[in-house]
């Protein structure tokens, strides 16, 4: 009787081993795929975006979302220039996953990553559901227009003080890389003007 007890643990325990090597070789898989993006072209980011804008990075919080399930960044930014979309005011509201409270943080792989004072040109979409329990409480409130950007840091330039607009931050899974990755602010400017009238003429 005493054996049949025995055997009986040894193989509970082989079960549990055998569940969590599976449940950490799933994990990790699944995480190694998340971590490559593929490629967004600029014209792909600027027709699928809702709004895209030139400004300056104001502000730069993070906050729990409303159900406690996750850390949120919110990036507060000043309007300098709206290169497509509509709205009133001269500030939104940014928000992507990751961050850290206080000991706790939480890193999510192709991110965007602000800084404060920082320019940034910036591909967009609404948060339409600002009720959503995911959002964070600030976007909650609706006091600004708040978004998430397209394409994650493929969605994201930053601007230097020699007007030079670069983006990075992010593995595309092939290593074909765009040639406008870099490039003066003017020529993405005109660029992106460009697809917004080749979109417009095509719709007519």
């Amino acid at each position: 009787m005493e054996r049949k007890i025995k055997v009986k643990k040894n193989l509970k325990k082989i079960i549990q081993k055998s569940f969590l090597i599976f449940f950490l070789l799933t994990f990790c898989v699944f995480n190694s795929s998340q971590a490559l993006m593929i490629k967004l072209s600029l014209r792909k980011l600027t027709n699928t975006a809702d709004t895209i804008v030139l400004g300056e990075v104001e502000n730069i919080q993070c906050e729990w979302s409303m159900d406690k399930s996750t850390i949120l960044t919110i990036v507060t930014l000043r309007i300098h220039e709206i290169l497509k979309g509509d709205f009133y005011g001269t500030q939104i509201l940014i928000q992507h996953p990751g961050g850290k409270i206080g000991d706790i943080g939480l890193e999510v792989s192709d991110m965007p990553t602000f800084q404060t004072k920082e320019r940034v040109l910036v591909f967009l979409k609404s948060i339409i559901n600002i009720t959503d329990t995911k959002n964070s409480p600030t976007v909650s409130l609706n006091l600004l227009p708040s978004f998430s950007v397209f394409g994650w840091a493929q969605g994201k330039y930053s601007i230097d003080s020699n007007e030079m607009a670069h983006k990075s931050g992010y593995e595309l899974i092939s290593e074909d890389r765009e040639q406008d990755e870099t490039l003066s602010l003017t020529d993405l400017k005109t660029k992106i003007y460009s697809i917004i009238q080749q979109d417009s003429n095509e719709k007519k």
